[in-house]
């Protein structure tokens, strides 16, 4: 699963800066059966292999999915994602950017974190930093709350895509309320010096309630994904890190289906970096899609699917690489047809 790697938005990408093609890749989904109703997006995606679907208000429990593999221990109650944003203002918007376009390191997040705690603490609000970029916040019950992912958001006017429900505008005061308090905080003041961004802001999405389980027909995960990993903890499957390439991956591969999750693409895509997003496409041609084509024709794959998250699924075999007639199409013609 590659999100980033093809779609609408990756059209653009093309002319100024892919001056080589993935030329494994091509031909990997020219000779594949291209299926058709998969999500589009990396969260329901992934959620789709665990057999859970969005509730009745489109949400996926991303943030005690999240928890549990933060912490390895399952968190009571109602749990949500706040994460830390930078809101940065142009003439007409004001754009949100996640921890994908910053770094934050622990002791900042603990500082933000604590003068949070100091405001709210008569509502009996703890806000738990587990990483620098993922924030937890346990509510008493859930909120009426619509909401989107950070990344969902990225470079995007927040006026748009703010919490929508019977609860928005305590939600939005809170959020005015945070960005006010963390406008002034030192650790902000001291980035700004820096020259980075501020940490002027925090984003509530993912929340919900941990299932009671999952059923998947994966025997294995292999990702550094948080979402996935929750879910892999979840099913009681193993998993194991990212390797660099698909050639270490291979002198590690039993028998049985796996899960490969490589998220490096999406935030190029997202932020429209054509330059990086270029590098990354060719980067990975090199180190998973041309071992993966080769270990495809020497049998030491049965099946291959490519999941770019658009909605797409290629599916591929050793017999199905015999389509010689097949010609592989430009990954921009991928990108820009059905």
């Amino acid at each position: 699963m590659v999100p980033g790697l093809c779609g609408p938005a990756i059209d653009g990408l093309f002319p100024a800066y892919l001056g080589e093609h993935p030329q494994a890749l091509e031909k990997l989904l020219a000779r594949a059966r291209v299926e058709h109703g998969a999500a589009q997006d990396l969260d329901a995606s992934v959620c789709d292999f665990f057999g859970l679907t969005a509730g009745a208000t489109g949400a996926l429990p991303v943030a005690p999915l999240t928890w549990l593999a933060d912490t390895g221990t399952p968190g009571a109650g109602y749990i949500m994602r706040v994460d830390p944003v930078h809101l940065r203002a142009d003439q007409s918007s004001l754009r949100l950017y996640d921890s994908r376009a910053f770094s934050i390191d622990p002791g900042e997040a603990q500082e933000l974190a604590a003068a949070f705690n100091e405001l709210y603490q008569d509502r009996g609000w703890h806000l738990e930093v587990v990483a620098p970029a993922r924030w937890y916040l346990a509510l008493s019950k859930p909120p009426e709350l619509e909401t989107r992912s950070p990344a969902e958001c990225a470079g995007r006017d927040i006026n748009e895509m703010l919490p929508r429900g019977a609860h928005r505008r305590e939600w939005h005061a809170l959020l005015n309320e945070v960005q006010m308090l963390f406008h002034s905080h030192p650790v902000n003041t001291a980035r700004e010096q820096r020259g980075e961004p501020a940490i002027n802001s925090i984003w509530p999405w993912g929340g919900g309630v941990l299932p009671d389980a999952v059923e998947t027909p994966v025997d294995r995960v292999v990702t550094d994904h948080p979402l996935v990993m929750g879910l892999a903890r979840l099913a009681g499957i193993p998993r194991r890190d990212l390797p660099v390439d698909a050639a270490e991956l291979a002198a590690d591969l039993v028998d049985g289906t796996h899960l490969v999750v490589i998220d490096e693409l999406a935030g190029s895509r997202d932020y429209a970096d054509a330059e990086a997003w270029a590098a990354g496409l060719m980067r990975f041609e090199a180190t998973w899609f041309r071992p993966l084509l080769t270990m495809l024709g020497a049998g030491r794959i049965g099946q291959l699917e490519l999941y770019p998250v658009d909605g797409r699924r290629y599916c591929v075999s050793r017999r199905l690489m015999r389509r010689f007639w097949r010609r592989p199409r430009s990954l921009a013609q991928h990108c820009r047809h059905d």
